[in-house]
């Protein structure tokens, strides 16, 4: 069952690994990343429409943004559907029993790093990453054993669906593949051959963390993107409460005003009179002021921004000079300092003793 495999030519002088362990290192600590999930007959088809998809796919991943899409590729193409290749594969073994109705026909491995690792990668390296990956396990658990491996850039962060039948000396048995102790060396394996000399770390062995599924993550991307619509409806109702609580303050003010009895007396009325005018013309005078500060510091601001402009094009214009004619510069600065600095007529005489 031939595969069609894609090679990539890589450009001459080959991606240097030592200098991005060094990047990487500057940046942040990136592991790499490789879950294994198990799917037993009814669940091929779904993984499968699911990796292989197109813009027009319709499914439960709002991760995926569909028109980035065209952008995902194979490392491998899957020659048909995978519930055909798959017993296609196994109609090639000389099996003692039947295989049992919920065996496990497919291993699908995720394989990826985090987005610093990608950042600032150029195409044709972050494709020699998922070849190498890739290739690791076409040469640990067989070409004719591997269905697919496609490269998904249309979501979050770059990774590669590789899907394969589980067979081992000549059975289907995923259980004999993967167990506890084999998954842990080939995590280990994996880093060895390809994770290191990217400069990437491996996870921590005998971790207590745990996988979750799709829908798990689904789920948890959902109510995350729900907490944040609550907290940015909350911030805004926080800044709506509080310009609510100045207008309603200002209502208050005026309506206390408004509500205050007119005095009776001419004089008391003449003296509030003259108040308010005494008060208003204080805040015109304010206002005037404040607004010839701000005209003035605007005027400054200005100012500076054509000292430094000028600063700047002369600075420069000097470099280039210095650059240009550094003899003849050189020349007219040691003219200049002559003439700032005239030498003494008279010789010291550094011989004299106790200046005598």
């Amino acid at each position: 069952m031939p595969l069609r495999y894609i090679s990539f030519v890589r450009p001459a002088g080959l991606f240097d690994h030592t200098e991005k362990l060094s990047l990487q290192e500057e940046i942040t600590i990136s592991y790499l990343v490789c879950h294994m999930e198990k799917y037993k007959r009814q669940d091929v088809s779904p993984v499968e429409k699911e990796n292989e998809r197109d813009e027009n796919y319709q499914g439960s991943n709002p991760q995926i943004d569909s028109e980035r899409t065209s952008g995902n590729y194979h490392i491998f193409y899957p020659q048909g559907k995978y519930i055909d290749m798959i017993n296609k594969r196994l109609s090639t073994l000389t099996l003692k029993r039947k295989i049992r109705s919920d065996a496990i026909l497919m291993n699908s491995f995720v394989i990826g790093s985090d987005g610093e690792f990608f950042k600032g990668m150029r195409a044709w390296e972050q494709r020699a990453f998922f070849e190498d990956c890739a290739r690791f396990f076409m040469d640990k658990y067989g070409y004719e054993n591997m269905l697919s491996a496609v490269v998904h850039v249309d979501e979050t962060t770059p990774h590669m669906h590789l899907n394969f039948v589980p067979i081992n000396d000549g059975r289907l048995s995923s259980k004999s593949l993967f167990d506890r102790q084999k998954l842990a060396e080939l995590q280990t394996e994996l880093w060895e051959q390809v994770g290191k000399k990217y400069g990437l770390q491996r996870g921590k062995e005998n971790s207590q963390a745990t996988h979750i599924t799709a829908a798990e993550h689904k789920a948890k991307v959902i109510v995350q993107s729900a907490e944040q619509k609550r907290d940015e409806i909350d911030r805004q109702t926080e800044r709506k409460q509080a310009e609510l609580d100045g207008l309603t303050q200002t209502v208050e003010a005026v309506t206390q005003a408004t509500n205050k009895p007119m005095p009776k007396k001419k004089k008391d009325v003449e003296r509030e009179i003259t108040e308010l005018r005494a008060k208003t013309a204080m805040q015109e005078r304010e206002i005037a002021v404040r607004g010839k500060d701000q005209e003035y510091l605007f005027k400054q601001l200005q100012e500076a921004t054509r000292r430094n402009n000028g600063e700047d094009s002369a600075l420069s214009m000097v470099t280039d000079m210095m650059s240009a004619y550094p003899e003849e510069f050189n020349a007219l600065l040691q003219k200049s300092r002559a003439k700032k600095n005239p030498s003494t007529p008279f010789k010291i005489n550094h011989n004299d003793k106790d200046g005598k």
